[in-house]
Parts: C-alpha cells; sequence; structure tokens
C-alpha cells in the first residue's frame, strides 16, 4: 500500500533535518579538531564532548522539529486535499462544486486550483448544454414523431386510393418539415451555449443585414397585404458572426409576420441607442403580448400569444441566446408600437 503524500513530505522533511543534524555534528567535530591541532595543550576529548553536548540538545529539540515538520506538511497538502475533494464532490454530481481558493497564498497551487475550476466550469457548461439539448429533443420531437407514425399506420390499415394516400403523405411530409426546424433551431442553441463562438466574431455593419432581411420578408408581407418600413442608421458597427446577426432579425420577423393579421404593419428600426450601444427593434400591430407574460416570452418552448399560424416556441429563445452570445441583450417593450415591440441592444465596435 502506497503512503499518502502527506507522510511522503513528512519523511522528505525528516529526511533532511536528519541529514542537517549530521552535517552540522561532522562540521563542529572537524572545526574542534582544527582547534585542537592549533592548540595542542587542550584536551582533544574535551572538545568533543562541546560537539556531543551540542548534537545531544539538537537531538532533544528533535520532538518538536517532528512536530513542526508534521505540521508544514500539513499545511502543504491542505491545498491538494481541498482540491481532490472538489473533484470527488463533482465526479457525484455536484457540478455546482469548485474548489474554494479565498484562503489559499497567491503560488503555483493556487494557480492550478483557479485553473481546475475553469476546467470544471467547461464541464459543467458541457454537461448543462447536453442536458438541456436531450431535454429539449425528448419535448419537441416526441409528438411530430408520434403523428408521422400515427399517419403511417392509418394510411396502411386498409387499402386507399390514391388521394388519400397523397394526403397521408402530405401530412407526413409537413410534420417531417416541422421535426427538421425544430432539430436546426436545438442544434443552434446547443451551439450557442458553448463559449467558443466569441472567437469568430468580426466587425459587422448591421444596416446591410437590416436590409438584406427586410428584402427577404418583402414578399410575404405583400401576400399577407402587411405594410413592411424600415429605418436604419448608417455606420453602425458590432463585433459579433453575421450569420447569428442575421438570424436575430430573421427569427423576430418570422415571428411578427406570424401574428401580424393582413392590413397590419412591422416596422425595423436600426440605431445607435447610446454611445456605446446598438438598437435593433421590430414592431407590430399583432395582438401584443400582456405584461405578465413578458418575462417568460423569451423560454425556450413559449408560445406567442395570439399568432395566427403556430411556431416551435423557439425563435425568440434563439434571439435571446444570440443578443447575450454577443454581449447584448433581449427585452420585450410595451406602450411603444401598437402590438408587440421586440428590442435587441448590442455593444458597439469600430468599423472593420
Amino acid at each position: 500500500m502506497k503512503a499518502p503524500l502527506r507522510l511522503k513530505f513528512f519523511y522528505w522533511l525528516l529526511a533532511l533535518l536528519g541529514l542537517f543534524i549530521l552535517l552540522q555534528t561532522i562540521v563542529y567535530g572537524l572545526i574542534e579538531t582544527y582547534g585542537w591541532f592549533q592548540r595542542p595543550a587542550e584536551r582533544l576529548s574535551d572538545q568533543l564532548m562541546e560537539v556531543v553536548v551540542g548534537v545531544g540538545w539538537n537531538l532533544l529539540m528533535l520532538p518538536v522539529l517532528m512536530g513542526v515538520a508534521w505540521w508544514i506538511s500539513r499545511r502543504m497538502i491542505d491545498p491538494i486535499q481541498t482540491i481532490v475533494q472538489s473533484a470527488r464532490d463533482i465526479l457525484k454530481g455536484r457540478f455546482e462544486a469548485r474548489i474554494q481558493t479565498d484562503s489559499m497564498p497567491d503560488d503555483e497551487m493556487r494557480n492550478l486550483a483557479l485553473t481546475l475550476n475553469g476546467a470544471f466550469d467547461n464541464y459543467h457548461d458541457a454537461v448543462e448544454r447536453l442536458r438541456r439539448f436531450s431535454g429539449d429533443a425528448s419535448h419537441q420531437l416526441r409528438t411530430p414523431l408520434a403523428t408521422v407514425r400515427s399517419v403511417g399506420e392509418v394510411a396502411l390499415s386498409k387499402d386507399r386510393n390514391p388521394e388519400e394516400y397523397r394526403i397521408a403523405i402530405a401530412q407526413i411530409l409537413d410534420e417531417t418539415s416541422r421535426l427538421t426546424k425544430v432539430i436546426e433551431q436545438l442544434l443552434r442553441l446547443a451551439r450557442l451555449d458553448r463559449q467558443d463562438v466569441r472567437a469568430l466574431f468580426q466587425p459587422v455593419e448591421l444596416e446591410p443585414i437590416v436590409r438584406r432581411v427586410a428584402d427577404t420578408f418583402l414578399l410575404l408581407c405583400q401576400e399577407k397585404a402587411i405594410s413592411l418600413r424600415v429605418e436604419t442608421e448608417a455606420g453602425v458597427w458590432v463585433a459579433g458572426n453575421p450569420e447569428l446577426l442575421m438570424e436575430i432579425l430573421v427569427n423576430l420577423m418570422d415571428n411578427a409576420t406570424r401574428c401580424t393579421p393582413p392590413g397590419g404593419e412591422i416596422l425595423i428600426q436600426l440605431s445607435k441607442a447610446s454611445a456605446d450601444q446598438a438598437r435593433m427593434t421590430v414592431a407590430d400591430t399583432g395582438p401584443g403580448i400582456a405584461p405578465e407574460l413578458a418575462h417568460r416570452i423569451f423560454e425556450r418552448f413559449s408560445k406567442v400569444p395570439g399568432a395566427i399560424l403556430p411556431g416551435t416556441g423557439l425563435g425568440l429563445a434563439i434571439v435571446f441566446e444570440i443578443a447575450r452570445a454577443h454581449g447584448g441583450h433581449a427585452e420585450l417593450l410595451s406602450n411603444r408600437f401598437p402590438g408587440a415591440v421586440f428590442c435587441v441592444t448590442l455593444p458597439l465596435s469600430s468599423a472593420g
């Protein structure tokens, strides 16, 4: 059985202490012998007796020195034991456990503890992403999969005419499209939870993105008899991922077009909210959202009440996570425009 690390430290300290006493004895003996050669009249035995007395005092102090060595070994091992205990807690499932570094001196051991805490944070985030993804997937995929299975079983339960088979296949394709969209959005949320998203950021001008999204939704708005108005400010730059920033507006516009009735209006605004913040706003003249629902409208699978067309309940959650990944914030405003007003603020950046 291997000795604990604390005992190993203690043994090494005792070995150093013994070596020190041995070397001290040899040095004192040589000094006294040299002095006897210089003063032959003195007895060598008397000279060496002084060495023996000195060594004896050292041996009498040995229990005290051993106690000090034991205390030093404990002080050296305590941070390691703290690290081991925290690692064991995390291994048992307490993923929030961290190494307490407040009482540690500012040395290599504290740096090791801080580095391990960072690794534990990344591990916790990975586990949370996996847990959220598995929970979200099981929550959202169960119903469409059951629908596909049910439609297929009914279609095959007896002979049917070609029109009935076409209807069944169309239903299956609709549910498959819904499944595809849900999976894509779940994967997007899982990727947004990663901390390395910011490593790919670059200077991005927002006005071209706003114009491009507006052009994309213009035809849909015209088909639904919805008026689309765009107000932009040039020279608004942020640090970010162009595709993710475009997805913010795509999801907000998708939400607005689903909630706005024919004859309504959608407004997209881009401006500098302050000296260090950019603001993107999408407002519609739909039924709006009650104030008591504002605090949870960005939660996953939270559906917009009053939507004319159904959604997955993930679009606004993606908007919130993208804004947060860019150091910004997404919120629902009230009393600023008929219907719902969604606002995203992002930190300004210098032009590329």
